[in-house]
């Protein structure tokens, strides 16, 4: 649930606001937020908060955008961008994409305290650099714990799209967090192709994934599929996972899908699931999943 604004000022120059608020539209309970990029700042109130989104900018068509508050970080956007199932469902890339450590997933997707930059539109080229603040007393040895910063860089014309990000947040119980990847489309026609390749670096840690999947107009809509696989070092087990779905358009803005998925352990491993945990070393995780959309 969302609220935003614009306001022309004149001579080019734009203020806005945004606000989004996670809502579990089941019972009604609000998200989650994280205070200062760390452990200790995790909250759930299972009120309405605005831990999606809570940003104000000053917008300039000429020299783009600074933006302030809890934002996405920029190595995020490749994740929900170059995979046909975003980061949402059972076919999302976050299942094997996001770190095996739920403390490193902190900053993950989005960051507090932030002060962030978006490139004016030059020809194809697009970017994004961010700082965020931790927000610590000034000494100590955790003093920079929750200071991320990031930059994402990319380049959009015609059927081709491809961007490289990389986010770094320091947490000294984890030895940082550094997320890098790199993602690319384009568009046939027929199909649009997509590459995903992503590797989180948890202290002495790591894992890599990479995906390759599809959209394909078929209909009134549009098949969804997609692969990846995971390759783990010092904290957990390979796994690969497959998803398939179908989109149908009923207007141009209420569609109905249906999607199922899978996400096979390899050796010993129960560290990756579709939202059941997985009780056999090396077992399998399945689902499926339907629903209706509607953009308003």
């Amino acid at each position: 649930l969302g609220f935003r604004g614009v306001e022309d000022l004149g001579g080019g120059l734009k203020a806005g606001f945004w606000l989004e608020a996670a809502l579990n539209p089941d019972v009604g309970t609000g998200g989650s937020t994280n205070a200062n990029n760390q452990p200790s700042g995790a909250s759930n109130s299972g009120g309405l908060t605005f831990g999606r989104r809570a940003t104000i900018s000053l917008m300039g068509n000429n020299w783009g955008e600074v933006r302030l508050g809890r934002d996405y970080v920029p190595g995020f956007w490749n994740l929900s961008g170059f995979s046909p199932f975003g980061t949402n469902g059972i076919g999302s890339s976050s299942f094997l994409f996001y770190p095996v450590q739920s403390a490193a997933r902190i900053t993950n997707v989005r960051a507090s305290n932030s002060v962030g930059y978006h490139l004016p539109k030059m020809g194809g080229v697009y970017g994004q650099v961010m700082y965020a603040f931790g927000e610590n007393a000034a000494s100590g040895p955790t003093k920079n714990d929750g200071r991320a910063l990031g930059i994402r860089v990319g380049y959009k014309s015609g059927p081709v799209d491809v961007a490289v990000a990389t986010t770094k947040t320091e947490i000294s119980s984890l030895g940082d967090l550094r997320q890098t990847n790199i993602g690319g489309s384009y568009d046939f026609g027929v199909a649009t192709m997509m590459l995903l390749w992503n590797q989180n670096k948890v202290g002495n840690t790591s894992t890599k994934s990479a995906l390759v999947g599809a959209r394909i107009p078929l209909g009134q809509g549009h098949v969804r599929v997609a692969y990846s696989r995971v390759n783990a070092s010092g904290v957990a087990n390979d796994a690969q996972h497959l998803a398939l779905g179908y989109v149908y358009d009923l207007s141009k803005r209420t569609a109905v899908y249906g999607h199922v998925a899978r996400i096979d352990n390899k050796g010993n491993g129960v560290n990756y699931n579709l939202g059941q945990a997985v009780k056999t070393p090396g077992g399998n995780s399945d689902g499926f999943e339907f629903g209706i959309r509607h953009t308003f």
